[in-house]
């Protein structure tokens, strides 16, 4: 299915993966990984681990995302056919992702992490890992196993290979791009026809929702702002100067025009949402959306199979609904989003059951799943026409999409310190947006935060 876009796309990707990836010296842990690659321990050889290896795995819950999903299907799977062998034992946490990351720093302090884990949004606690001997170099796994090697977007594998050779992210084999759903019959009632293409008829048609009486957007200021600086950052990537400021890796100065005009962005939108938006998290902002209150959310595919669970919307809601790219064909995504670590808290016969396990979780029998259920698409395993023409209307929208788009940023998530996202977000995103504190007030304590995270460091 247009696998030739698709390729395009993920390389422009790739593009800005490599401005923040790749780099450092992280420490040897070969003493750790041992020389096996692959194969199985010494202490299994000799007879001193039997029955099944347990390895554990923490698996979120809260947030209906169809990739928490297809992960359950994924070790269900694995552990009935290495039962005897090796057993996934999985803590399901009710949960979105900052309790997932909570959850992991929590246990990072004990050394008690799980044997997999995922640290793509979280760039400081990735490389804090990498520094102190925390995760396993993956790099020789791939070596000694052409076929999964295969199985993995030479993208990733580009991008998270580093200076000195060693590899600590697990490529996926595809990405998943986010845009905009909208509420396809709201916009009639406003009188909209189209999804708009440019940031000028974006506006005229939250306008139209507003004297409407419709909320255009459903937002929230908690978990990193992450639905409304997802439309800040798409608009900051419509320029070449917001392209190359978004490229950074932790960058230690906000105070630029164009991030200016993306704070403006972020600020303007609040004038178009719910009474319940600041303050609010991510699950009320989704359930506004579900529920018919908002005519518009920005997320990523992960999102489709709440449009269909009679949990979260009402029976034929997502007929309702479309999926579109962000004005100035733009749309955002990261691959360390949905890669997987291994950790070193565990026996080599444990990181030898976690390699085994993300062989499995890459087959591409499941990397096809995630493509139709999620919206991961993939360079190298084909997409199947006959499963795009069973997909539900806005997850056709979200393909044709994703496979023709200009512009793709990577995800802020990924890019800034965690000082200014934490902390100054979840602080001062109310106060700009009541306009207790100024645009350029905000910036300055971006700013700060980006000095404080660089003391913290050194």
């Amino acid at each position: 299915m247009k696998r030739k876009n698709i390729m395009r796309i993920l390389s422009l990707a790739t593009a800005f993966m490599l401005a923040g990836c790749g780099g450092g010296n992280g420490k040897d842990t070969a003493e750790k990984t041992g020389d096996s690659k692959g194969a199985a321990s010494e202490s299994q050889a000799a007879g001193e681990s039997e029955g099944e290896v347990k390895i554990p795995i923490i698996i979120t819950t809260g947030a209906n995302d169809a990739m928490d999903i297809q992960m359950k299907e994924v070790v269900e799977d694995f552990n009935r056919e290495y039962k005897g062998k090796y057993q996934m034992e999985v803590e399901y946490l009710a949960g979105a992702s900052d309790d997932y990351r909570s959850k992991l720093k929590m246990l990072n302090a004990s050394n008690s992490l799980p044997a997999l884990i995922q640290v793509g949004p979280e760039p400081a606690f990735y490389d804090l890992l990498v520094e102190n001997d925390r995760l396993v170099d993956v790099a020789p796994y791939l070596e000694a196993d052409p076929e999964w090697k295969g199985q993995l977007m030479p993208q990733g594998i580009e991008a998270f290979t580093r200076e000195d050779g060693k590899m600590y992210l697990i490529p996926s084999a595809g990405l998943q791009l986010s845009g905009f759903y909208y509420n396809k019959e709201l916009f009639e009632q406003a009188g909209i026809e189209t999804f708009p293409e440019t940031w000028d008829d974006f506006w005229k048609a939250c306008d139209k929702l507003k004297e409407a009486g419709i909320p255009a957007l459903s937002l929230h200021t908690t978990e990193t702002a992450w639905c409304p600086m997802l439309l800040a950052t798409a608009y900051l990537g419509g320029t070449e100067e917001g392209q190359k400021f978004m490229a950074q890796q932790f960058p230690d100065n906000f105070d630029t025009p164009e991030f200016k005009e993306a704070v403006e962005v972020l600020k303007k939108q609040f004038d178009y949402t719910t009474s319940d938006a600041v303050g609010g998290t991510y699950a009320l902002a989704a359930n506004n959306f579900f529920s018919g209150n908002t005519a518009m959310i920005a997320n990523g595919p992960w999102m489709m199979s709440s449009l269909t669970d009679p949990d979260y919307a009402s029976e034929g809601f997502a007929d309702k609904v479309g999926y579109a790219k962000y004005p100035g064909d733009v749309m955002i995504g990261s691959m360390e989003q949905s890669s997987w670590c291994i950790t070193t808290d565990h026996g080599q016969d444990v990181i030898d059951g976690a390699v085994e396990f993300m062989k499995f979780y890459t087959k591409p029998v499941y990397s096809t799943k995630r493509a139709v259920e999620a919206g991961e698409l993939s360079s190298v395993v084909d997409f199947p026409q006959d499963e795009y023409d069973k997909m539900i209307p806005p997850m056709k929208n979200c393909v044709d999409a994703s496979s023709d788009v200009s512009i793709v940023l990577p995800s802020y998530q990924t890019k800034w310190d965690p000082v200014s996202q934490n902390d100054v977000f979840g602080r001062e995103i109310p106060n700009l947006v009541s306009g207790s504190i100024t645009v350029d007030e905000f910036i300055q304590m971006m700013n700060e935060g980006a000095a404080q995270y660089k003391q913290d460091i050194e």
